[in-house]
């Protein structure tokens, strides 16, 4: 999931002007102020983009700095004209939503739809474990094992959410 945000993301800021993999990074995380992408998730995303002909690489000071190329802004382009799409089919089901759910309801999907609409990470510096739960309990969904581990299931997802509750 983060991985095509992540690269959307990049594009857009190499748009403005050439940077390094390191400020790119921390423009990120000035941006959104509080996502801030790993290493390990930024330089194979470069390295990928620089092979795909989406940014060219020159060094300089001893850094490597990315600049977007004439496919990279392409590309761009395209991809957010298809997260348009994206947002506005998901504003108009959120606002179909809203009929049949009750105020609590409609108050969390209005933060969501704000959350969305900013560009800013949904779950901040959590997204990557929000993914991974959510990739774990289809795995044990999938794979038959949540009927058989349904108790301690429930009582992992109980004690996370009274923890989750004293925050």
């Amino acid at each position: 999931m983060l991985k095509n945000q992540l690269k959307l993301i990049v594009l857009k800021k190499l748009e403005d002007k050439s940077l390094s993999g390191y400020d790119l990074i921390k423009e990120i995380y000035n941006s959104t102020g509080t996502w801030k992408p790993s290493f390990g998730s930024m330089y194979p995303l470069l390295k990928e983009l620089h092979a795909n002909k989406l940014v060219t690489v020159k060094i300089s000071n001893r850094k490597k700095v990315y600049s977007i190329t004439p496919l990279g802004r392409k590309t761009l382009k395209e991809t957010l004209a298809a997260s348009q799409v994206v947002i506005e089919t998901m504003a108009r089901e959120f606002k179909m939503m809203e009929n049949i759910c009750n105020t609590h309801e409609k108050k969390n999907l209005d933060v969501l739809l704000r959350k969305i609409h900013s560009d800013k990470a949904i779950f901040g510096n959590v997204n990557d474990e929000m993914d991974r739960f959510q990739r774990i309990t289809m795995h044990l969904l999938t794979h038959g094992k949540f009927e058989s581990k349904e108790t301690e299931i429930k009582k992992i997802l109980n004690d996370t959410i009274n923890k989750l509750k004293k925050v």
